[in-house]
């Protein structure tokens, strides 16, 4: 069983099929260089690509005119008022606790046979990691989670510091991630530094938002990367000594975990 946006098929008088096609990893680049008189290749590493998902159903509809209808509904809930494929969060119940964010990719050819159509819908997830249900900040001893998660109770992703202090901030994902921060201090630049890539801000009087995923630096939804010098941090699986450096500085940490 799947859910589209947390609708089971038979909110759309769908049956899903069984048989279904969830690749264990995306799509691999290899990034590599023939060069002449070298034997082999220049090994440039590797990068993930997009995650394809073929999905069966089958709707079951004694009137031809209400199952066109239905089928109709569906390819409308597909797409945006624009009639382009929209993200949709798609969870399967053998993972109860996870998402992928994709969309609609190719056509949908139905086949009718009597009272029965029957066809598959193609998802691709152009970003291809599973995401944990709620981020890592909104995890609770009451949330509304499966029992089987594997995530670490009673994590911290707000802090206030003084001077140099070191946190420790856990990601329960398999992939590193780069978070979203948001900043205050009242009386000084802040620096922030983890697994060799630090940044640092200029003093701002209001809340900072740096989104290490998109790269962006907000104040007040206003975008200020001008008030930022070096890198975005990353947060590597396990735990994460992240060092603050500033005065009187309010942080938190924000951010889904992720999964190959």
């Amino acid at each position: 069983m799947i859910t589209l946006d947390e609708y089971a098929p038979s909110h759309f008088g769908l049956l899903f099929l069984k048989d279904h096609y969830h690749p264990m990893t995306p799509e691999m680049r290899e990034k590599a260089m023939t060069i002449p008189g070298m034997d082999g290749q220049w090994d440039f590493g590797s990068e993930w690509g997009s995650r394809q998902f073929k999905l069966p159903f089958a709707m079951i509809e004694y009137d031809r005119y209400e199952l066109q209808r239905k089928l109709r509904a569906l390819v409308a809930f597909l797409l945006d008022p624009y009639g382009k494929p929209r993200t949709i969060k798609l969870t399967f119940d053998y993972e109860p606790d996870k998402f992928y964010e994709v969309k609609l990719d190719g056509k949908i050819d139905i086949k009718r046979m009597m009272d029965t159509g029957q066809f598959d819908l193609s998802f691709v997830a152009h970003k291809p990691y599973a995401k944990f249900l709620v981020s890592a900040d909104e995890i609770a001893v009451d949330s509304d989670i499966p029992v089987m998660s594997d995530f670490t109770i009673g994590a911290e992703y707000e802090f206030t510091t003084n001077g140099e202090q070191t946190i420790t901030v856990i990601n329960d994902g398999s992939i590193a991630v780069r978070p979203t921060m948001f900043i205050s201090s009242l009386h000084s630049a802040v620096t922030v530094s983890a697994n060799g890539k630090a940044f640092t801000l200029n003093e701002s009087a209001n809340i900072v938002e740096v989104n290490g995923e998109f790269y962006t630096v907000k104040v007040n939804g206003v975008n200020s990367l001008s008030l930022m010098t070096g890198d975005f941090i990353e947060l590597l699986p396990g735990e994460n000594n992240v060092t603050i450096t500033g005065t009187s500085v309010n942080i938190s940490f924000k951010f889904y975990s992720q999964y190959i």
